[in-house]
C-alpha cells in the first residue's frame, strides 16, 4: 500500500491519500506534527503513524483502519463510487477499531519520544494496556530509523510536492 502526502505551498496544514483495495481513494486532511530529533526533526503525524504501524505490524491502527473503510471525521472518499450505506459501514469500522486507533495514538508517540530521547521504549513508559511486544524488538530501532528517513523525505520535499511512502500493515 502506498499512501502519497501532499506538502502545501504554505503553511503546514497537510492532506494525504490513499488508492484502498476497492478502487476508492480516500483523503485524510492533517495539521499535527510529531517531533523525531535528528536533523529533520519533525514530520507529519498522519505519516508517523504510516511508519510505525508498518515498521510495528500493526494492521489496525489508523492507516490499517482507512484501508478497511474506515471513515471518520477527517477522511472522505475523493474518487471512487460511494455505495449505498457506505458512510454508515465505515463509520462502523471505525468504531469498531476504537480500542486500536488509542492504541496506536499512543504507541506512535511512543517510538517518536524514543526517537528523539534514544532511551528505550518500557512497559512502565507506555502503559500495560498500550504495550506491544513489538516495542521491545528489534523493529522498534528499525522503525525509528525509517521515521527518521520520513522526515528527510518530507523536508526534501518541496511546497506543492508529493511525498509517496510505502507500507506494509
Amino acid at each position: 500500500m502506498d499512501v502519497v502526502f501532499l506538502k502545501p505551498v504554505e503553511g503546514r496544514r497537510y492532506r494525504s491519500r490513499l488508492r484502498r483495495a476497492d478502487g476508492r481513494v480516500v483523503e485524510l486532511e492533517g495539521g499535527s506534527w510529531n517531533r523525531i530529533g535528528g536533523v529533520e526533526r519533525e514530520l507529519p503525524h498522519d505519516l508517523a503513524h504510516l511508519v510505525v504501524e508498518s515498521g510495528l505490524a500493526f494492521g489496525m491502527g489508523l492507516w490499517g483502519v482507512i484501508a478497511a473503510g474506515g471513515l471518520f471525521g477527517e477522511v472522505r472518499v475523493v474518487e471512487g463510487r460511494r455505495p449505498p450505506h457506505g458512510e454508515a459501514r465505515g463509520r462502523a469500522i471505525t468504531e469498531g477499531a476504537g480500542e486500536t486507533l488509542r492504541q496506536a495514538e499512543i504507541l506512535v508517540r511512543a517510538v517518536c519520544d524514543a526517537a528523539v530521547s534514544g532511551e528505550a521504549l518500557t512497559v512502565a513508559r507506555v502503559g500495560e494496556r498500550w504495550w506491544d511486544d513489538a516495542l521491545a524488538s528489534p523493529r522498534l530501532d528499525a522503525t525509528i530509523v525509517a521515521l527518521r528517513d520520513a522526515a528527510r523525505a518530507w523536508a526534501r520535499t518541496p511546497g506543492g510536492g508529493e511525498l509517496r511512502w510505502p507500507a506494509s500493515l
